[in-house]
């Protein structure tokens, strides 16, 4: 009772990791947009790729057009009552620049789409991390709520005992009846708490928690971890939720080029094959043509068009600056959490001893009429208090470890 307690009916960690990974709203639309951005990437691609065109014509005239040709049998139809026409067109780019830039642009996007899902997966691990723990930090606040309960409880039988035999004053069973009163409020508080937290997990996972069933706790080494610049590293670039900026910036320097590009002139050629029932003059059914364009567009807009890419760009390369040191900064404060936290647990399991020892000894001196209910009061109250504080200390530790490793987290894949 006197120890911070763990779960272990709970399912562990990464089964609630695993399910928001497969169902929680954010990382299912991070991973649409990721299938968006690279249908995107192909029809940049076909942009500057071979076209085929077919297209198939019958027209219905009212009246027919022919003559026949001079010192010859033959008929030549100029234009038939029912016109079959059909066309076959190949357009191949030759030159498009502003074509190839967009590719470059569109790839750039599909790649920032992708580091963008690995950065929400993170945050959203991140959040299912925090509530799990804090899951079963309230669970283990009950735990010793209701223990405290069993308790109050237990030396309001007593004190009602020696009440009726004389050897407690009404004041000390009205202590003891308000006491077991403040034990089951706190039970009555304590239940809200896992109830709310149980509901932020479920929704963030789609995983409902199993009931928790506890034994001793098994409490942290409370072992320092490797100095901060360790963790850091010799660039931020590559962390998970660094790398979505960094490549931003690149898709916003591609999408300037892109712009730039569109004051090269285009050539293309086009080669179209003409089936028909007339012949015309050419006496043919089959007539093919070749043909290719150059094309020089001078438009006014294209120099703001610059302009505006290149301030996008500038404000891009910021929120880069911005995310590097957002990401440094996390990871600093974690690991100052981290050993706050040690020096957190240790104080805790002290104050537990110190409060369960206070406690015993409020007991014996009652026994022997040398102390007041109030004094064996305050004592069950302050072995609560220190209870609950070596629960939210041990939790908020384990918490700030794993906040650590995800803040620290890089899309090479390289973990601690």
């Amino acid at each position: 009772m006197l120890a911070a307690p763990r779960a272990h009916a709970l399912q562990p960690l990464q089964t609630f990791v695993a399910g928001a990974k497969r169902s929680n709203p954010d990382n299912r639309e991070a991973a649409a947009i990721v299938q968006q951005r690279e249908a995107q990437r192909d029809v940049a691609t076909g942009a500057y790729l071979p076209s085929l065109g077919v297209q198939g014509t019958y027209t219905r005239n009212q009246y027919e057009a022919a003559f026949a040709v001079p010192g010859s049998a033959q008929r030549v139809v100029i234009q038939p009552l029912n016109g079959l026409d059909a066309y076959f067109t190949l357009q191949v780019p030759i030159v498009n620049v502003g074509a190839w830039e967009q590719k470059g642009a569109a790839n750039a996007t599909a790649d920032a789409a992708s580091a963008s899902r690995r950065s929400t997966e993170v945050s959203v691990e991140a959040s299912v991390t925090q509530i799990y723990y804090q899951l079963l930090g309230t669970e283990a606040v009950l735990f010793a709520a209701k223990s405290s309960l069993d308790v109050a409880e237990s030396n309001a039988r007593l004190v009602k005992d020696r009440h009726e035999l004389g050897a407690a004053s009404e004041l000390d069973l009205q202590r003891a009846i308000a006491d077991v009163a403040r034990a089951q409020q706190d039970v009555a508080v304590a239940t809200r708490a896992v109830v709310s937290a149980r509901l932020t997990l479920e929704s963030l996972s789609r995983i409902a928690p199993e009931p928790a069933a506890f034994e001793n706790y098994v409490p942290d080494d409370l072992k320092e971890e490797a100095p901060l610049s360790s963790w850091l590293g010799n660039s931020t670039d590559d962390l998970v939720t660094v790398k979505p900026a960094i490549l931003a910036t690149e898709v916003a320097s591609r999408s300037r080029s892109a712009t730039r590009a569109q004051w090269v002139p285009t050539l293309a050629a086009q080669g179209q094959e003409h089936l028909t029932n007339a012949g015309g003059f050419t006496g043919r059914n089959s007539v093919y043509t070749l043909s290719g364009t150059l094309a020089w567009r001078l438009d006014f807009a294209l120099a703001p068009n610059v302009a505006a890419q290149t301030a996008a760009l500038s404000a891009a390369q910021a929120r880069a600056d911005k995310a590097r040191i957002a990401a440094a900064e996390n990871i600093a404060q974690a690991w100052h959490q981290i050993r706050a936290g040690i020096e957190q647990s240790r104080a805790a399991r002290a104050g537990v001893q110190a409060a369960t020892a206070a406690l015993a000894s409020a007991r014996d001196r009652y026994t022997n009429g040398v102390a007041t209910q109030l004094e064996v009061v305050q004592a069950q109250r302050d072995v609560f208090s220190a209870q609950v504080s070596q629960a939210q200390a041990a939790y908020n530790l384990k918490y700030a470890r794993a906040a650590l490793r995800l803040a620290s987290r890089r899309s090479s894949g390289e973990q601690r």
